[in-house]
């Protein structure tokens, strides 16, 4: 049997050779969902915040919360434009759903529905920048 490259490009090759085009896109399938949840056990999901500020002493702290951050609010809070400069609002992108319709599989609730979301903000980020 052939091994299963990192990319997975290869996965149709991988598949005894007398399966039909029906087998392997259900043994396809099977195997992606498997993989999924051990690399979503590995990683404990898919996606993190870091920030992009350094803080290379403590009192940076007091700089990018309080009480430096009061200017940057008020700053925004009289010309709301700044807020592009000022904070990460050019760049930011909300995923939101209740979770009752995720991807044909029905009412997933709320937390059910995480791996979807955070799948959402995974793509956007990779593919969008």
């Amino acid at each position: 049997m052939k091994e299963i490259n990192l990319t997975l490009d290869n996965l149709n090759e991988v598949f005894p050779e007398n399966f039909t085009q029906e087998q392997i896109a259900k043994a396809k399938t099977l195997f992606l969902k498997r993989l999924a949840e051990k690399a979503h056990k590995f990683y404990g999901g898919k996606i993190q915040v870091i920030p992009k500020a350094s803080v290379p002493g403590f009192n940076w702290f007091n700089v990018w919360y309080t009480p430096g951050v009061s200017k940057i609010s008020t700053t925004i809070r009289d010309d709301n434009d700044t807020s592009f400069q000022l904070s990460n609002r050019g760049n930011l992108v909300a995923v939101v759903s209740d979770s009752t319709r995720v991807l044909g599989d029905g009412d997933c609730t709320p937390p059910g529905g995480l791996g979807v979301m955070e799948g959402k903000a995974f793509l956007m980020k990779y593919l969008g920048g």
